[in-house]
């Protein structure tokens, strides 16, 4: 048996993360229980839900144009994470028809893996969507398995992600018209960039 308290909570939701058995953990460390696993869970799905995810325009940016209704939109997304899981950032920018950019935003939402904070940054994309107005959105993501998931190709069978997957759904509803589209990662630059500057937020704030 493994040392008493010699796994983190960060360890665990790891190993569910990557679809571990955990009946075969609760044999082989004892401070592996149910009780605490459902605890790990339900914080996190009432960390997920929080509506009030801040929103970090960039500097200088003129965000006027909120008020206006857009007849397309471009929403580039994407999540970064130093360790998976590790510090992690996400980024978004919006592009109207014409590819001008309409905003770009950024945010250090804490330790996590790569899949949540390419949810988290879809999430944050379609809010921006929904406060553009934007009659018609095409969202672009590195991500394929984020891509797959949200068009109903691959299963979401991730408890931490199932929360996220039902807030994407839940805020894709209030949108007129969307699609989701896979693109290679020099397709998604500035997202990319905005990402990996959430990420560089936590060492600023340290």
């Amino acid at each position: 048996m493994m040392k008493k308290d010699s796994i983190s909570d960060h360890e665990i939701l790891t190993l569910i993360h990557k679809n571990i058995d955990i009946e075969k953990l609760k044999n082989q460390n004892e401070t592996i229980t149910k009780k605490r696993i459902d605890q790990l869970l339900q914080k996190l799905k009432e960390y997920v839900k929080k509506d009030d995810l801040s929103i970090s325009d960039k500097a200088g940016k003129d965000v006027s144009t909120i008020n206006k209704q857009f007849d397309f939109l471009i929403v580039n997304v994407d999540g970064a994470s130093k360790g998976n899981p590790g510090e992690a950032g996400i980024g978004v920018a919006v592009f109207d028809k014409d590819l001008n950019v309409l905003q770009e935003s950024c945010e250090y939402i804490g330790v996590a893996t790569n899949n949540i904070a390419e949810y988290k940054a879809l999430i944050l994309g379609v809010k921006l969507a929904i406060k553009f107005n934007a009659k018609n959105t095409l969202f672009k993501s590195d991500s394929e398995l984020l891509v797959k998931q949200i068009m109903g190709e691959y299963r979401v069978k991730n408890p931490q992600l199932k929360c996220l997957f039902t807030e994407v759904q839940n805020l894709l509803g209030k949108l007129p018209e969307w699609v989701i589209k896979h693109v290679p990662r020099e397709e998604n630059r500035e997202a990319d960039l905005l990402a990996n500057r959430g990420v560089e937020m936590s060492i600023e704030n340290k």
